[in-house]
């Protein structure tokens, strides 16, 4: 009767668990089926579009642990487009606006006050760079424009305001375009981290396999593993779903600078951290060890600036059976 039962619950989970990813799918389907058909996006981000539909389309031949990795890249790839194609959108307004800047009146201060506004907002959806200083600005901006319309009503506009409010938009366009740089510098950060993790390669040892993991997956004196990192995690996803059920050991190493025991506590957090997120993407945690080694077993000169980054490092470790 026990097992009757037991089979009987498997069997419910079972099929609550596929109906669940089947909904999610479904959801998934539905996002972009929303975002292709929306005429704001439609000329933009074509490639990334098609990318992302084939992504999807291929979720339903998938199966097991490589459907939910394959969930996680088709939700991946839809985000890609549909920031590409806001970009682009974007774009697209900033120039139609930049091309009545030579009519300028005292509605184009209106739109040009708008185009600022627009790449502080761009700004802040590219990783909330400067989240603070562009909430500052947009207020600021949005004080100029009450002053311009209030004269505009009283008929009290002179050439010095104007004069001052073409100043003030000027200025404005510095203001979007150091946001803009700001933001540019950060996908470009976030691109080299990607291709860091995507050039990451196994090397045998005498313990196994290892996959090492510079610091530049961790905030800075951190044990947070930075979000692009998390999101370009599937070089090793891949590495160790190429050892089914071989025992992990996860060491976190740092370089000589600090104490000893903050080195150490550092290094166990960071390996910690790199378990958590294994955990997460589904690799059973009790085939996973993590250890905290501090600054124990250098692979270079700690007298090095260079020689500190190769030593500030977590090695990922499939252990030979």
């Amino acid at each position: 009767m026990n097992r009757y039962l037991i089979a009987l619950l498997l069997l419910v989970t079972l099929s609550v668990e596929s109906a669940k990813k089947n909904l999610e799918l479904e959801a998934l389907r539905l996002e972009f089926d929303n975002f292709i058909t929306d005429t704001k996006y439609k000329p933009f981000a074509k490639t990334e579009k098609a990318t992302a539909k084939k992504s999807i389309e291929e979720l339903y031949k998938q199966r097991g642990r490589v459907k939910d990795h394959a969930v996680y890249m088709a939700r991946y790839q839809l985000n890609r487009a549909k920031m590409l194609a806001e970009i682009e959108y974007l774009k697209q307004q900033i120039t139609a606006e930049d091309d009545k800047l030579d009519g300028l009146t005292i509605e184009t201060l209106k739109a040009d006050a708008a185009v600022a506004r627009w790449e502080a907002d761009k700004a802040q959806l590219q990783l909330s760079l400067q989240a603070e200083e562009v909430e500052r600005e947009r207020l600021e901006k949005q004080k100029a424009l009450a002053l311009v319309s209030q004269k505009t009503d009283e008929a009290e506009t002179t050439q010095a305001e104007l004069a001052a409010a073409k100043k003030y938009a000027k200025a404005q366009e510095k203001v979007a375009e150091l946001a803009k740089q700001e933001a540019d510098l950060a996908f470009e950060e976030i691109d080299s981290l990607r291709r860091q993790l995507e050039s990451l390669a196994a090397r045998e040892t005498v313990d196994g396999l290892v996959m090492t993991l510079g610091d530049f997956v961790f905030d800075s004196a951190s044990a947070n593993i930075k979000q692009a990192a998390v999101d370009n995690f599937h070089k090793v996803l891949e590495f160790i779903d190429g050892y089914p059920g071989r025992p992990i050991r996860i060491e976190g190493h740092t370089d000589s600078s600090g104490s000893e025991s903050f080195n150490l506590n550092l290094s166990q957090k960071r390996a910690d951290a790199v378990k958590a997120l294994l955990a997460e993407y589904g690799i059973d945690s009790l085939r996973i060890e993590a250890i905290g080694m501090g600054e124990s077993i250098p692979v270079a000169d700690n007298n090095t600036e260079a020689g500190k980054a190769k030593n500030r490092r977590v090695d990922i470790i499939i252990l030979n059976n």
